[in-house]
């Protein structure tokens, strides 16, 4: 049996994204053709336009399923020619932060979100997700954030595997191969990155920042002129089958037809795999690098944990800094009504800003404090399992 998927992230961010609604149009349009049996679609934060393209694809994708959570949505969503048996979502326990607004990953409730079907004979497990984005490579902040939400989707899908013939997992990452967070996923899966088994070099597969999007800063490509590849198609299946990749490649044009700018600001993915009888590839060597990837992740785990201690005293020291200043500084002024109405602003600003680093000092460094320990735990359970074995 030969199938073929597709996964982008459309950037569909309202009121933010540019071009959104006619980008949204054209991805619609392009799904149409039938080409593909199932597709996996991120950052479609606007549940109308999930509609659109449902609508548009009814056709040949009669299917579909959006997965709701979070305040505004995961933006996560999966289309299938197969009809749809079950479904399940797994909301991480680490999500970003709630006052950093801009980036609004925990505003989504990000997760991963599974659908199972029946396709030709074979129950097929297909699985979406968006892991946090990396905003700034230097000092990359959400780095024990993404490396659990890669460590539980890893454990969601070894936990809703094993009935299920093949497990197809797309979406952005937001990791590079060999990356921490990849080699989690990889490792404790036996998911195969379809795209390795092409023998194209990373190159010729990027999937973000590339120079042919018109989305691209300039700023991105002097720091990374090929681009990242970071939007994937993995697969795996049960004993006694076998996955072939027959070709994963870019499969939208650069530019929407008829327009100046592209359907994202990432690239489309398309996979195309044969599902063939076949002995398992797992191995030995397989165990072992899942513990070499434990034993990272637990250390990226504990220093998280101590910059979580020395955030917490910063901000006791801030809060305190800020109730000395407001003990001290008068509340009015009988001379001047400007200076009167200055003293109350400025009462008012201190007092948002002390009580803002007294919930990160307590309520907010305790929730990140237990996702990473509950992560940290989990980890070391599992890495005990793997060391017994060899």
């Amino acid at each position: 049996m030969e199938l073929t998927a597709l996964t982008l992230n459309c950037w569909g961010i309202a009121g933010v994204s540019k071009d959104r609604k006619i980008r949204i149009d054209a991805i619609g349009n392009h799904l149409q053709s039938g080409c593909y049996d199932f597709v996996f679609l991120q950052e479609v934060w606007v549940e109308e336009d999930f509609q659109l393209i449902a609508n548009k694809v009814a056709n040949v994708m009669p299917h579909s399923h959006y997965f709701h959570s979070g305040v505004i949505g995961g933006g996560i969503c999966i289309l299938s020619k197969a009809k749809i048996i079950d479904v399940f979502f797994h909301a991480w326990s680490l999500n970003g932060y709630i006052h950093k607004i801009q980036h609004g990953d925990w505003f989504g409730g990000k997760g991963v979100g599974l659908c199972t079907v029946i396709y030709h004979g074979l129950k097929i497990n297909l699985y979406v997700t968006h892991l946090h984005a990396e905003y700034n490579p230097s000092s990359d902040e959400y780095h024990a954030h993404r490396v659990v939400q890669a460590f539980e989707t890893s454990q969601m899908i070894r936990y809703t595997r094993n009935k299920a013939d093949v497990c197809i997992l797309g979406g952005d990452l937001n990791t590079e191969p060999g990356s921490l967070a990849y080699r989690l996923i990889c490792d404790h899966t036996s998911l195969q990155d379809l795209y390795l088994a092409t023998g194209k070099p990373d190159s010729e597969g990027t999937t973000s920042e590339t120079s042919v999007n018109s989305y691209t800063a300039i700023e991105s490509l002097y720091a990374c002129p090929n681009g990242k590849r970071i939007d994937f198609i993995m697969g795996s299946s049960r004993e006694g089958l076998q996955i072939e990749t027959v070709n994963v490649n870019i499969p939208l044009p650069s530019r929407i037809p008829g327009y100046p700018f592209s359907y994202s600001d990432h690239e489309a993915v398309c996979a195309k795999f044969r599902i063939v009888e076949g002995q398992s590839n797992v191995s030995s060597q397989s165990k072992e690098l899942s513990i070499c990837s434990l034993k990272e992740a637990l250390q990226v785990c504990d220093s998280a944990l101590r910059n979580l201690s020395n955030d917490r005293r910063n901000y006791w020291l801030a809060f305190g800094l800020f109730i000395v200043l407001l003990m001290t500084l008068p509340f009015s002024y009988d001379g001047s009504r400007i200076v009167h109405y200055t003293l109350m602003v400025t009462h008012l600003f201190l007092t948002l800003v002390a009580v803002f680093c007294l919930i990160m000092a307590t309520l907010w460094n305790r929730i990140e404090l237990h996702g990473i320990l509950a992560g940290k735990l989990a980890i070391i359970t599992r890495l005990k399992f793997l060391e017994n074995l060899i």
